[in-house]
């Protein structure tokens, strides 16, 4: 039997049978019901000169007096795919161009959120033999061969390099060329997100509110609008959706850990976003778990070793035993912080300290290139109401923005004031937390990583994982107590991601980031609100008998009611037939491990996929911290053009082509691999492209 996903598990302490499906195990400790905490976020969308992008749309570009105008459409066809947390999304967009307007240029836009990646921009005229497409290669191959960067159209019908291009939230892609009065145009546009999690469920949000200009005369959102949303949770218990936009939802196809949905396109159907939910959290916690075996070597697949992704559901928070928690907020308050960024990253600051509780111990740094410490040298205070007020009331009147920034030396002060503190506690040491806030690159950022690895024990466990002996459940092979989990913060486009992503990995944290000054305080609060209530501290997991295995995130973080885990991995040889083991602390400290959870049914998830993007990232972030070796670059460059999803080290262009050159393209995409195109073979004229 070809190993595939697992039924959902309810864990239990080790040597228990383990319980029915559906039914509370009794190895993690519950208490009764009780005040739920809330998780939220709301997506505003981008606005190019008067227009809001609220669903992809193609503007023509008429010029002075007119500026932009959508184009109508005849559909918008969405098709979604949720796998466990990730959704892949294909969207169809038929538009046509008025016989009475003048020929103009055309630009695409797509709104999306910051983690939304688009993989393949398909555009076909069907009045004729065009086609404009986009592509990923590598980053060399466009200083080589000529590619030229891409502008966009202001409203006056000029080429200039419009901020849209490098908006985080708004995809751009200028279409070369004038489109013709009549002229069909069917646009495919390709894309996946991880879901974000609110209030114990996953969820998807899709821009589908059509403008009354792109609406044909005679003709209702409802007649152009088709949905069509599939779940896969992994699991073999039933999926628990619902759609709050307000669309009355069409059950398709049902079956154990998987759901189809449509959208009822009756008269009343909103014309807004659809966002369908399905839930998560439980009375108790859930692992599922699912496999897929090596597949034959293929000059297309650049990594043809097994997957697997272990999906760990945490319970509902009114389930769970509180943490005690160790917690240093530190604000990055250097002059380039001065105004909104430091109004927003203030205001989150104050939400953060308000969701502590008397179990909790707390105290602030604001930093530049010197320290500003709420508590004389650091010192931790019981996060009372009386203290909490005091500490809010010395964040606004204290903290202004001025200076450089240093983040090492209040990083270092830090984990030694955590750690310390730790070790004073006669009871289990409450769990360390460090909160990093910070807009600006610092020069040292590599010292600063290698220090926080070598403190957390990285070290020991790259060279376990490099063996091949991961069984991280062995006495004596998890993680120090004591280390601080680090959370990183980045504001604006400046900071450099990469090592506030490694220092989160290293820190077992989490990692964001806010573009944009108004996002600063729901997503701080958010990750704030993720963190506050952890389940269980210290992960490992125990993997008998398989070799040569690679995790993504390594080294694992805690399980929080906020932050579902999904430990996914690549291997080779045969997965092993005693089960997965995840092992972990309770908040008073005893030892904890799962029941043994093995893969089940066949599955059809696409695992490869569903962390490509985390995988893409940390394999970045380590090469950059390693200096970017030639071999690495390599690895990174192959899994971006073989996945479709771009990195630092590749590039998505565009290029005018034909069918046949396009149909001809994919095949031989197929056989040989993405890596070895030369896409000017298939382009007009054999012309290179466009940067997009």
């Amino acid at each position: 039997m070809v190993p595939g996903s697992s039924p959902q598990v309810p864990v239990g302490l080790p040597g228990q049978a383990p319980p029915s499906p559906g039914q509370p195990a009794t190895g993690y400790p519950m208490v009764p019901p009780g005040t739920q905490a809330v998780f939220s976020s709301a997506p505003k969308r981008a606005k190019v000169g008067n227009l809001t992008i609220s669903c992809p749309m193609l503007v023509g570009v008429m010029g002075p007096g007119l500026g932009y105008v959508p184009m109508p459409i005849t559909q918008l066809a969405v098709e979604a795919q949720c796998q466990i947390s990730v959704g892949f999304v294909k969207t169809t967009l038929k538009s046509y161009f008025p016989q009475t307007w003048r020929a103009s240029p055309l630009q695409l836009y797509v709104p999306k959120s910051t983690s939304t990646v688009v993989s393949e921009v398909v555009v076909e005229n069907l009045n004729r033999d065009q086609m404009y497409v986009t592509a990923i290669v590598p980053a060399d191959d466009v200083r080589k061969g000529g590619y030229k960067p891409s502008g966009a159209y202001g409203p006056a019908g000029q080429y200039e390099d419009g901020k849209e291009m490098n908006d985080p939230e708004l995809f751009c892609l200028p279409l070369p060329g004038a489109v013709q009065p009549a002229d069909q145009l069917r646009i495919v546009i390709t894309t996946f997100e991880p879901l974000a999690f609110e209030e114990g469920s996953y969820v998807l949000r899709l821009p589908c509110e059509i403008p009354n200009s792109m609406i044909p005369e005679g003709y209702s959102h409802t007649q152009l609008l088709d949905v069509i949303v599939t779940i896969n949770t992994g699991s073999s218990t039933k999926v628990n959706y619902n759609v709050p936009s307000g669309h009355r939802a069409i059950a398709g196809v049902q079956s154990l850990g998987t759901a189809t949905l449509s959208v009822d396109k009756a008269a009343d159907m909103p014309n807004s976003d659809v966002e369908v939910r399905y839930l998560v959290w439980g009375s108790d916690m859930f692992l599922a778990l699912n496999v897929t075996p090596p597949r034959h070597p293929h000059p297309a697949d650049p990594d043809p070793r097994g997957a697997f992704v272990l999906s760990v559901a945490p319970p509902a928070p009114e389930y769970t035993t509180p943490f005690p928690r160790s917690i240093i907020f530190m604000l990055d308050r250097s002059g380039s912080m001065s105004g909104e960024p430091m109004e927003y990253a203030k205001s989150a600051l104050s939400f953060g300290l308000r969701s502590l509780t008397p179990l909790d111990h707390f105290t602030v740094v604001a930093f530049d290139h010197e320290q500003l410490w709420f508590t004389p040298g650091g010192q931790l205070l019981q996060a009372t109401l009386e203290n909490v007020a005091a500490c809010e009331s010395w964040v606004r009147g204290s903290i202004t923005a001025r200076g450089l920034t240093d983040i090492g030396s209040p990083l270092q002060t830090a984990m030694g004031v955590l750690s310390a503190f730790g070790s004073q506690q006669a009871m289990a040491a409450p769990l360390p937390f460090i909160f990093l806030v910070t807009d600006g690159c610092v020069a040292d950022e590599k010292d600063i990583c290698t220090a926080v690895e070598q403190r957390v024990g990285g070290l020991l466990h790259m060279k376990a994982q490099s063996e091949g002996a991961l069984f991280l459940g062995q006495p004596g092979l998890g993680p120090p107590l004591g280390i601080p989990r680090i959370c990183t913060f980045g504001i604006g486009p400046y900071c450099n991601h990469y090592f506030l992503k490694q220092l989160a990995t290293y820190g077992r944290g989490t990692f964001d980031v806010a573009f944009r000054p108004h996002a600063i305080q729901a997503q701080m609060q958010h990750m704030l609100t993720a963190a506050q209530r952890p389940v269980l501290s210290d992960l490992t997991l125990t993997l008998p008998g398989v070799a040569d295995c690679e995790l993504y995130p390594f080294p694992l973080p805690d399980l929080f009611c906020g932050m579902p885990l999904l430990v996914a991995g690549k291997y080779s040889g045969n997965w092993s037939k005693e089960g997965i083991t995840l092992n972990g602390r309770l908040p008073n400290g005893a030892a904890w491990s799962s029941n043994p959870v093995l893969p089940g049914k066949e599955s059809d998830l696409p695992l490869d996929k569903i962390f490509i993007k985390n995988r893409l990232d940390l394999l970045t972030a380590k090469a950059w911290l390693a200096g970017n070796p030639g071999p690495m670059i390599n690895q990174i460059v192959d899994l971006s053009i073989a996945t479709g999803v771009p990195c630092a080290h590749t590039r998505t262009v565009g290029f005018e082509t034909t069918r046949k050159d396009y149909d001809n393209m994919q095949k031989a995409a197929s056989a040989g691999g993405r890596r070895k195109l030369d896409y000017t073979k298939y382009a007009l004229g054999g012309a290179a492209g466009l940067v997009v």
